[in-house]
């Protein structure tokens, strides 16, 4: 029988200062996390901003923390993230009324405060007093509006924070120990890289498994490459690091559920795990490598024409003229306000801010990750008995990471203007 994957147990000394970035970017997602709640109106609103910002930082953390700090110890990857998310949460429950605070009086007092002072918020006796007033007042719960529906009592409130609370840490353990335990190379002290294959799937996919599992590799030399990318198919996972001498591989049904990504034109799949970190022979692994002259991806590829360039091209154009009219317009506008700024700040202009550079910064992040494309122009297949796909590793043209980054800049710029004038 086949052996997986064990990670090692150890733990990189580059774990504490990561650990201690981490720590710093976890503040700065609950502060950021406080301030759009404050700002919405919707108690639907808000817990999409909280689901979203847990999300992100358990995700980021668990990249940070543990790839970058080289953790191959699940248990302690695991103690790592439920202490992220306790510190989460213990940053969320002291900026909140800080914060509220601040909105009350519709200025950023904690600029003009001394640094002393403002220390004194992360004291253990203003987390208890935050507790005791949430538990003695309870919480709102706004429509649409911003008008009150009802109001959860102090224990009922208390209960639902638990739950969520309880959920939060389940997620931040799982992120962080899924992470660790992905194949890592002792030898050469770094992360394996992983190659997709789309494979078609083979007739009786139970006994393909079995075969698998008991040791039987040769089975992998019946899977087919895929050239279509829009039917089911078997997605294999190859891992292996920089001198090909070890090899672990992960199988999954990637059943196509008839929709279609409309931002991306990608094929849209649910995703059935098989096998997971499967060691397989150098042979049979290099065969594998060798084999796949064309690999499309995790076969969901970007399919591109000249068409579908030409409008990307306007588009980013059109991009560019609307973004620079619409900060130059905000610049203006709060030149114009005068008196009324604060006002305007503290009743969704922040927000607004705050939204224009998150989602950019999220955009210009995902820039950076390559993509498999498909140039599908008549001209660009080539014939070899069937027509396959030629398909390459891509990266967003740098006009569009350039107006990522033009409006995260001008996004925090506006902000720095708004506190100058102020």
């Amino acid at each position: 029988m086949n052996q997986v994957y064990r990670p090692s147990g150890k733990v990189s000394f580059l774990f504490v200062p990561v650990f201690i970035v981490m720590f710093l970017i976890t503040a700065l997602s609950a502060l950021v996390c406080i301030f759009c709640i404050h700002f919405s109106p919707y108690t639907l609103f808000d817990i999409l901003i909280f689901v979203f910002l847990s999300k992100w930082a358990a995700q980021y953390g668990a990249l940070w923390c543990v790839k970058y700090g080289k953790v191959r110890n699940p248990v302690f990857s695991a103690l790592s993230g439920l202490l992220f998310a306790v510190l989460y949460w213990y940053f969320l429950i002291i900026f909140y009324f800080p914060v509220k605070t601040m909105f009350a009086i519709k200025s950023f007092y904690w600029l003009n405060e001394p640094l002393l002072n403002f220390l004194h918020i992360f004291r253990f006796k203003e987390l208890h007093k935050a507790f005791l007033v949430f538990k003695n007042n309870g919480a709102a719960v706004t429509g649409r509006k911003g008008d009150v529906l009802f109001t959860v009592q102090g224990t009922a409130g208390v209960v639902i924070l638990s739950i969520f609370c309880v959920i939060t840490l389940v997620y931040f353990a799982m992120e962080f120990y899924e992470n660790s335990c992905y194949p890592f190379c002792e030898k050469s002290g770094k992360w394996m890289k992983e190659i997709i294959f789309a494979c078609s799937m083979p007739e009786d996919s139970e006994l393909f498994l079995s075969k698998l599992l008991l040791g039987g590799l040769s089975v992998l030399y019946y899977l087919e490459p895929l050239y279509e990318v829009n039917v089911s198919y078997c997605k294999v996972s190859l891992f292996t690091n920089n001198i090909k001498d070890k090899f672990y591989i992960s199988l999954s049904y990637m059943e196509n559920n008839g929709s279609t990504d409309k931002k991306t034109g990608k094929t849209v799949f649910d995703e059935k795990v098989l096998v997971k970190y499967l060691l397989i022979d150098k042979d049979t692994g290099n065969s594998l490598l060798m084999g796949k002259a064309v690999r499309p991806g995790d076969a969901g590829v970007l399919v591109v024409t000249d068409e579908t360039e030409r409008k990307a091209k306007a588009w980013m154009a059109f991009n560019w003229i609307i973004g620079i009219l619409a900060i130059s317009l905000c610049v203006f506008a709060i030149f114009k306000m005068g008196d009324d700024l604060p006002e305007f700040l503290f009743r969704g202009g922040f927000f607004y801010i705050v939204f224009i550079f998150f989602i950019n910064a999220a955009r210009f992040i995902h820039s950076l990750q390559k993509e498999m494309v498909i140039n599908s122009t008549e001209d660009r297949y080539q014939y070899d008995g069937t027509k396959k796909y030629l398909v390459k590793e891509k990266s967003l043209p740098a006009m569009f990471k350039l107006f990522y980054l033009f409006m995260m800049f001008s996004a925090a710029g506006l902000f720095v203007l708004c506190i100058v004038i102020m």
